[in-house]
């Protein structure tokens, strides 16, 4: 289950209950940022600034470090102080040395030079400021130049008043980006500059949004490998996203545009954000008729139908190496991996696999299951066979009807190959003991698998996963804050609540939330 406070926890079920939602759209030059060369700045603050993180997608600090600064050593439980060990500070940006005077102007003006190897061409640029306190540079300059160092354009900004700026438009050809702060919006503080992206990066809420929904799912057994998949509406009154429109962003739509999707429960006025996910952007409609735009957003793990893998002698290393390697074969970096991997051996064969089936075939081999978290990391982990203590309860009060209940068929035993070679393979079988009758589960093309004993292994846990056929689905207020593998209680009007572990979590959202959650649990 996701963090959440404990306001979050004692107001999510309430009676009444306000739910918000909000896309954060970055319509940027997905090129771009694998393409700068060089980003040279005025001096840093020492521990507290990294200028190489200021084109990584990522717009808030992780920590908000208390400083010498005036009313930035609060001692409220809001501040955090910096590890001398920059590489433990987190997400920071840039943070510029110097400080600007008591009216916020900047004696040695902070800058930042962005180089990029070739030209390239956006819907403008976009420069996110201290969003965790509300700070921001009123008065800055912002230029574009091309490949022969020619201005194509430049704007200097007077009076701004947000923390997320757009002073350029559509850019067309540039090569090299020069940023300015003249004056800050509070005295005495250093400039703080969280990320530049190449484009526009929009936000859009329950003004703009007209719908969303999340469909995320995991088999408990890895036997299929299904990415989360998330889609959202806005109103195009505008024609923005109009393909026909010369000042609208339709030209400047690129698969794998990143896109944030939030959902908040406002108590008081204040909104209370939940993520549901960091996605790439994969497809997109006008709808005409209605006037709405369409987006279908996916994650990396789609991207590893694009890389194949074949091994056709022994390479021998551990499961956990060869998933490190296969990520690096796709570029990836956002992966978790279960450490018990790395103590399982394989000889690495395969006949020819897309990336993504590979992965599938190491999670099989080494008892793990396979899901994408919220924050787009994929995500290799072994899960305990027998089911906790709930983290939460899908009640009664809160869902529209008692969940439904069917149930998988019997497993009674689970015959498992293994492949000492390429081409020669043997069998072994489990069956349990306690069933005269049931269904037999064959895994056989799973060259990974390479051992006798790994084969028992694998058999075993397959046999232990068939456990949980109790497919649990109920039709509910939702919870934002659910996912995948949690544990949690359903409830009926038989008797004590049913413990079952999630494995899809559909969530709508249209101006108001439901949720469809399916689980598997056991049958006792």
């Amino acid at each position: 289950m996701y963090v959440a406070s404990q306001i979050f926890k004692d107001n999510i079920y309430a009676r009444s209950r306000r739910i918000v939602g909000r896309v954060t759209f970055d319509i940027s030059d997905v090129s771009a940022t694998g393409d700068v060369s060089s980003i040279t700045t005025t001096t840093e603050a020492a521990s507290i600034s990294s200028k190489a993180q200021i084109n990584d997608n990522v717009r808030s600090s992780t920590y908000n470090f208390a400083t010498w600064e005036t009313n930035r050593f609060k001692l409220d439980g809001s501040f955090s102080f910096p590890d001398s060990n920059v590489a433990n500070n987190g997400q920071m940006g840039f943070v510029s040395s110097g400080l600007c005077d008591s009216f916020g102007v900047f004696s040695v003006q902070p800058t930042i030079t962005i180089e990029f190897n070739s030209t390239h061409s956006s819907a403008g640029l976009t420069i996110t400021f201290d969003q965790n306190n509300g700070e921001y540079a009123t008065e800055f300059d912002a230029t574009a130049y091309n490949a022969s160092g020619g201005v194509i354009q430049t704007v200097s900004v007077t009076g701004n008043t947000d923390v997320i700026a757009t002073p350029l438009g559509q850019l067309a050809n540039y090569k090299k980006l020069f940023i300015v702060i003249k004056k800050w919006s509070m005295g005495n503080r250093r400039a703080r500059v969280l990320e530049v992206d190449f484009g526009i990066v929009k936000i859009y809420k329950d003004d703009q949004l007209i719908e969303m929904n999340l469909i995320e799912e995991m088999d408990p057994t890895t036997a299929q490998l299904p990415s989360p998949e998330f889609r959202f509406t806005l109103n195009n009154l505008d024609r923005a996203f109009n393909i026909l429109n010369p000042t609208g962003f339709y030209a400047y739509l690129q698969q794998r545009q990143q896109v944030i999707a939030e959902l908040g429960l406002e108590l008081n006025g204040f909104v209370q954000w939940m993520p549901l996910g960091n996605y790439l952007l994969w497809e997109w409609k006008s709808n005409e008729g209605s006037l709405t735009a369409t987006f279908t957003t996916r994650t990396n793990l789609d991207l590893m139908d694009n890389y194949e893998y074949e091994q056709t002698t022994a390479n021998p290393m551990s499961l956990y190496q060869l998933a490190v390697n296969n990520f690096a074969a796709c570029g990836i970096t956002n992966y978790s991996i279960d450490t018990a991997l790395q103590s399982i051996s394989t000889n690495a064969i395969s006949n020819k696999v897309t990336r993504r089936q590979l992965l599938q075939m190491i999670a099989i081999a080494g008892c793990a299951n396979i899901y994408v978290t919220r924050g787009n990391f994929i995500t290799i982990k072994q899960l305990p066979n027998t089911l906790g203590v709930a983290v939460d309860t899908i009640a009664l009060a809160n869902a529209y009807d008692e969940p439904q209940i069917t149930l998988d068929q019997v497993v009674r035993q689970v015959m498992v190959t293994y492949w000492t070679n390429v081409s020669t393979s043997a069998t072994v079988t489990v069956t349990d003991p306690d069933l005269s009758d049931g269904n037999v589960l064959k895994l056989e093309q799973n060259k990974l698998i390479d051992t006798s004993a790994r084969a028992q292994t694998v058999a075993q846990w397959l046999l232990n996963r068939s456990k949980l056929r109790a497919n649990y689905r109920s039709n509910w207020r939702g919870n934002p804050a659910h996912e995948l593998a949690d544990v949690l209680g359903f409830g009926n009007t038989y008797g004590a609540d049913k413990a079952a572990m999630v494995t899809k979590n559909d969530i709508k959202y249209q101006g108001y939330l439901a949720a469809t959650t399916e689980a598997k649990g056991a049958t006792g």
